[in-house]
């Protein structure tokens, strides 16, 4: 067990739009002080997906701005050897894959730029490891590197409240290795799994901020903010109070610090630069996926919370169909309509139709007769999609809405059409700076 509560320095640093502000931030942590030119160098983002040009990246994906100024920074000390890895959430159906998503998040193009190599997590090599008898998949690029830099997103979660350092290493998994985490204990997870990758540095990527993420279901904002730290638990502490969420609350930093004897107080880290008081931008992590339905003029729909039983794929399908269901339906007025996804979703008495959304939710509510059906680890989005509005809409509704999206994906298939969606917020320039990515 570890007692040591020496956990370095933090710094927190605000964004000036020049790479001084990494450099500074680098320097007051001392995040380079192990760094050797000639070691295998690891770079984990966070690409969440690979998705649509048109859907907002701000707060869903680490900044390439940032990536490329930690580029520079690597190639000033002499530093050849570099690899950016992660494993995007897949979807042919979509066109999500981890090498769009470094296309679309603009870090693809940084990386030819520097010369660093790009792999993609979600293929081989795997190097089996045991959690606690739960024996998972992952990349051996991480486990074998001399000196992994973590880049996460500063996001508030819906699941885990926080997405930091320790949880971005979950992208270092296979897929099916994810999906276990979600079967299981996914904060005990994450945490056993930060005991067996090592961080080496992570710089939490602030220049926006996400609230009631992961996705684009969520409402990003301008934050200006990096966080650096050698120690990826203290980071992911300055992290959550940066967001007004006590490390208490979060319960994988929680099992961390059970697991090796560590304090979750601020106590013991040394923050350099900005103080909290300074900085803090209380966000809220949770999300009512039926106020989503309501911004759009929607009524006689539910969808609980979601927890952590579910998974990112089904996630995915979810914020897409809602996307699509409140472009196309604005207004709509529902009749007792339910959605249930992910292993704990238990469907209302009330509820008048229910649509079971995944393996997950099928299996748990597999005494429901008249529960409909959409199969799938995830399910597709055309058939949940089509199921949803074929079993809930007038037959006149239905026939616009098919006509309009036959259209709409041609025009997609032929490179002259990109759907964006209202549900996904407003990000207006020059707040919302595209450069960025």
């Amino acid at each position: 067990m570890e007692t040591d509560e020496r956990r370095g320095k933090v710094a927190v640093v605000k964004y000036d739009g020049t790479s001084n502000a990494l450099r500074k931030a680098i320097e007051l942590c001392g995040g380079f002080e192990e760094l050797k030119p000639d070691h295998k160098i690891l770079l984990k983002p966070n690409i969440l997906w690979g998705g649509t040009k048109k859907l907002p990246p701000f707060g869903v994906v680490t900044t390439s701005t940032v990536v490329s100024h930690l580029l520079q920074r690597l190639r000033d000390q002499g530093c050849k050897n570099i690899t950016i890895g992660e494993g995007t959430i897949p979807n042919k159906e979509m066109g999500s894959s981890t090498f769009k998503g470094y296309e679309w998040s603009g870090i693809g193009k940084v990386a030819k730029r520097y010369g660093a190599k790009l792999v993609d997590f979600n293929s081989e090599p795997f190097e089996e490891v045991e959690l606690e008898k739960i024996k998972v998949k992952v990349s051996r690029w991480a486990l074998e590197s001399d000196f992994l830099i973590n880049l996460p997103v500063l996001k508030a979660h819906r699941q885990t409240k926080v997405s930091l350092g320790m949880k971005n290493l979950k992208g270092c998994l296979a897929i099916e290795s994810k999906k276990q985490f979600h079967k299981h204990d996914i904060a005990r997870l994450i945490a056993l799994l930060n005991t067996k990758i090592k961080t080496s540095l992570t710089i939490i990527d602030g220049i926006y901020a996400m609230e009631r993420g992961p996705d684009f279901l969520g409402t990003s904002h301008r934050i200006n903010l990096l966080i650096a730290g050698r120690d990826v638990f203290s980071c992911d502490i300055v992290g959550a109070e940066a967001m007004g969420i006590r490390p208490e609350e979060v319960d994988y930093l929680k099992e961390f610090s059970s697991i090796v004897g560590r304090s979750l107080s601020l106590d013991a880290i040394e923050v350099k630069g900005e103080t909290l008081k300074e900085i803090v931008r209380p966000l809220e992590w949770r999300l009512s996926i039926v106020d989503i339905f309501h911004q759009a003029g929607i009524q006689g729909i539910f969808v609980q919370d979601t927890d952590a039983s579910c998974c990112s794929g089904c996630a995915a399908i979810l914020s897409a169909f809602c996307g699509v269901f409140c472009k196309d339906n604005p207004g709509v007025a529902l009749d007792g309509l339910e959605i249930c996804l992910g292993g704990k979703a238990r469907a209302k008495k009330e509820s008048k139709k229910v649509f079971l959304l995944g393996n997950c939710a099928i299996g748990v509510n597999k005494d429901l007769k008249d529960g409909i059906k959409i199969k799938g680890c995830p399910p597709p989005i055309l058939d949940t999609v089509m199921s949803i509005i074929l079993k809930s809409l007038p037959k006149k509704r239905v026939a616009k809405i098919l006509m309009s999206r036959m259209v709409k994906n041609i025009g997609m298939k032929m490179g002259i059409y990109d759907e964006a969606f209202p549900a996904f917020g407003v990000h207006r320039p020059p707040e919302f700076d595209r450069s960025h990515f």
